[in-house]
């Protein structure tokens, strides 16, 4: 007889589809077998967690432990977790949720599994119907063989006809064959049924069992789908409870099948206008709580990721469009509340953050520069495919302005990334942003667009910056620096962001460590560069529209953060300075700080960079100014508490405070900065000592002159971007108040405002003018300085000497 049977990967074969595989896959992945254990591991964690947040981490640490919850079994005769007070218990109102929801999600588990299981393998299930349709192929066989008998009455082999030659006629439940017989002879003639009949047979059973499949495959998939719908949603509850997703033993919530579904969830819900807003988060919530297992307080990673949590992050990523990411980053810009952002906000972040995640393979991702296809088929478009779009075809397209819209989509989904991206990847966002930037740049410059701006750049550039160490370096790439410099931004957030990321030492990174190198030397290329690209800086170079305000406080905040240095006096070349060890200084005791990597300005990048300050827009000229004032109180304070603790001269302190109101004061000038927007003003001086007092308030005890103001070094601990009191006076800018624009009270009335503060010399309680009175005269305030400039007249000199000799010797060249 032939072989009838069929295996069921050839009835899978047939039917497209796979619910033998998928049935085997998913009791994989649910493990209904280990269950009754995780209840167990679930049960003794639960009642020793310190809370949700902690107990998947703390059930990881008890499944390491053997044993028993008091000799209990904790599932019940249904094969069900026992959620009763003999199974988990837990330690509070919100515990006994959280462990609801986990034994909810086991049991769904399990009884999902069995029904799936039982499509399959049950009663009446698909393996069942294999069998059936094998034995019916066999039976209809057997048909066609009787009905061969009966047509020759003899049996088949070896059958002899006497005076019959011809074909012979069989017939079987309404069909005949026509046979020949395969030999004859004048004694008998032989007959047999055709091959190609047992084909056909098995052929058609082979067909109605893949009917079969089908339909198996598409209970199944009602099946699991409901079971991951269910799941998603306990996911959801549980992540308001703080239970972590993405850790302990529980890996239900991070399998690749769930990720998959989720991806095909989240692509589903993002083709409905407007997208379903449960379905936003319900689809990213395990993103969310791998993100924050993962970057518990970003830009510091508090763990790397596990292997469950990267194949999940793999699985959801390949299942989505380029479409479906910018679909969603067009709902990422809908977050008008920060503190209450919109469910396409927050889902966008948290894709954005999957995606910073899964290309670090410093945080157990994958490393783009050495794994050819890491970075997930949707983002190339964007990110390396970016020179084939249309916004680089030179003829200016009629799509150019919908591709533009599309880019910034997506720029949008990135922008709104909180944790910081892997230096490989980050280093990609950021190049793929220059070159747009600068392609944009030209359009705009040509005229070619009206109304569609280019915000993708900055989004991207914003998203690099998260990473510090990152920023530093493209900073200190001069064809990047340069390249950034040199674009006519729409939106400069993002550049602005990359400066002050890139230039800013860590907080908690020590400022004589190695990496602290970058950080400086990337702010001195900053200030030395910045100059030559004034006109780009300030949105003059290319007369298209921009927005450079972000920017130039970018370059305007760098420069406050390191006053220190550039205070110093001019060399004769701009150089940057590293010592070779920690311990090896450059700058000795600069104002009262030690500094292993410092650098030198020489007079024309000093002038260069001060009168760059000095053409920028108004706001950021005030910001400029007051973080000046800012920075000469705190600096005459320090110094009036190191000259009462060592008896030593401070004379180059108060010498820098001259320089720099010399240095702004003449810029100023050369600018010809009209009287009325002049930054060095009783403005500045009010919203200065604002700053400072708040500085020196916060950061010393209660007994003034024991210690200095701890700022950090470079400035850091503040970020030195300063707003002006709520209350400012009403000025009027002509009369007497013009002299605040002519001379050195300003940084006169501010070091007689430190010499109180520190109580230089028992100043402690002596009464200034009030800075905020609007009909304040300068001569009385001059008058209150002079009654106790007398404690402290040789550094009053040295602060006028420099003063003097940076605007006057400056105006005659």
């Amino acid at each position: 007889m032939p072989d009838f049977s069929f295996s069921s990967d050839e009835v899978e074969e047939v039917a497209q589809k796979k619910p033998w595989t998928r049935q085997r896959e998913f009791s994989a992945e649910i493990k209904p077998d280990e269950m009754a254990d995780t209840a167990l591991v679930y049960a003794r964690a639960a009642g020793e967690a310190d809370g949700a947040g902690d107990l998947a981490r703390h059930a990881t640490e008890v499944a390491a432990d053997a044993g028993t919850l008091d000799g209990s079994s904790l599932v019940d005769a249904d094969g069900r977790i026992d959620g009763t007070a003999r199974g988990l218990q837990g330690n509070g109102r919100d515990m006994d949720r959280v462990v609801g929801y986990v034994v909810r999600a086991m049991n769904d588990a399990i009884g999902a599994e069995e029904e799936v299981t039982q499509l399959v393998l049950g009663d009446g299930g698909l393996e069942e119907a294999r069998s059936r349709h094998i034995s019916a192929a066999i039976h209809e066989w057997e048909g066609w063989e009787a009905a061969l008998r009966a047509a020759v009455g003899k049996p088949l082999t070896g059958l002899v006809t006497d005076n019959r030659v011809g074909t012979l006629d069989v017939t079987h439940e309404g069909t005949t064959l026509h046979l020949a017989p395969v030999s004859r002879s004048a004694f008998q003639n032989v007959y047999e049924l055709p091959g190609s009949l047992a084909a056909d047979i098995r052929k058609r059973h082979l067909a109605d069992c893949a009917d079969s499949a089908r339909d198996t495959d598409a209970g199944i998939h009602d099946a699991i789908g409901a079971y991951r719908n269910r799941l998603a949603d306990y996911g959801l509850e549980l992540g308001d409870l703080g239970y972590d997703l993405s850790d302990g033993p529980l890996d239900l919530f991070t399998s690749e099948k769930q990720a998959l579904w989720a991806a095909d969830q989240l692509s589903g819900a993002l083709g409905h206008e407007p997208p379903d807003p449960d379905a936003l988060l319900r689809w990213t919530e395990t993103l969310d709580s791998i993100g924050i297992g993962v970057y518990d307080d970003p830009p510091h990673s508090t763990r790397p990721l596990t292997e469950a949590e990267r194949a999940y992050l793999d699985a959801f990523y390949s299942r989505l469009s380029a479409d479906d990411l910018a679909a969603l980053g067009a709902l990422a810009g809908q977050n008008d509340d920060g503190d209450h952002p919109t469910p396409g906000h927050s889902a966008a972040q948290r894709v954005a953050n999957g995606l910073n995640m899964l290309l670090d393979w410093r945080v157990g991702g994958h490393n783009p520069a050495t794994e050819p296809g890491a970075i997930p088929e949707a983002l190339r478009p964007f990110v390396l495919d970016h020179k084939d779009s249309v916004l680089f075809d030179p003829s200016y397209p009629v799509a150019f302005d919908d591709e533009l819209r599309r880019f910034n989509a997506f720029g949008d989904l990135m922008g709104a990334a909180t944790v910081p991206p892997g230096d490989e990847f980050g280093r990609t966002l950021a190049q793929a942003a220059l070159d747009v930037g600068q392609r944009t740049d030209v359009q705009y410059a040509l005229g070619a667009t009206e109304g569609v701006h280019n915000t993708f750049s900055s989004d991207l550039l914003h998203n690099a910056s998260l990473n510090s160490g990152l920023s530093a370096d493209l900073l200190n790439d001069d064809t990047f620096r340069r390249g950034l410099l040199g674009v006519t931004w729409q939106d400069s957030d993002g550049a602005a962001d990359l400066i002050t990321s890139g230039t800013t030492v860590p907080p908690d990174l020590d400022h004589h460590d190695n990496a602290a190198r970058a950080y400086v030397e990337a702010a001195y290329h900053l200030f030395t560069d910045a100059p030559d690209h004034s006109a780009d800086i300030l949105g003059k170079a290319n007369g298209h529209p921009s927005d450079h305000t972000a920017l130039q406080s970018a370059v305007s905040d760098a420069a406050l953060r390191y006053l220190d240095q550039i205070s110093k006096p001019e060399s004769e070349h701009s150089a940057f300075a590293a010592g070779d060890f920690p311990g090896d200084v450059t700058d000795p005791d600069l104002l009262g700080n030690d500094y292993r990597y410092s650098f030198d300005l020489s007079h024309d990048d000093s002038s260069a960079l001060y009168a760059l300050l000095a053409d920028m827009e108004k706001p950021v000229r005030d910001e400029f100014s007051t973080g000046v004032a800012a920075w000469q109180e705190k600096t005459a304070y320090n110094a009036f508490v190191r000259d009462g603790a060592t008896g030593r001269g401070q004379d180059d302190a108060f010498a820098a405070i001259g320089r720099v109101e010399g240095a702004v004061h003449r810029a100023e000038l050369d600018q010809d900065i009209k009287p009325g927007s002049s930054a060095r003003n009783q403005s500045a001086l009010v919203a200065g000592m604002a700053a400072a007092g708040t500085i020196i308030k916060d950061a010393v005890p209660s007994f003034p002159g024991k210690v200095g103001v701890v700022l950090g070094t470079y400035g850091l601990a503040t970020g030195f971007r300063y707003s002006l009191p709520p209350t400012m006076p009403s000025l009027d800018w002509q009369g007497e108040n013009a002299a605040f624009r002519n001379g050195d009270t300003i940084p006169r009335r501010l070091i007689a405002e430190a010499a109180v503060q520190a109580d230089h010399h028992g100043l402690g309680g002596t009464a200034l003018t009030d800075p905020t009175d609007d009909h304040l005269n300068e001569t009385d305030m001059i008058r209150s300085i002079e009654r106790i400039e007398h404690e402290y007249d040789s550094y009053r000199d040295a602060m006028q000497n420099a003063y003097r000799g940076e605007v006057y010797s400056r105006r005659t060249q």
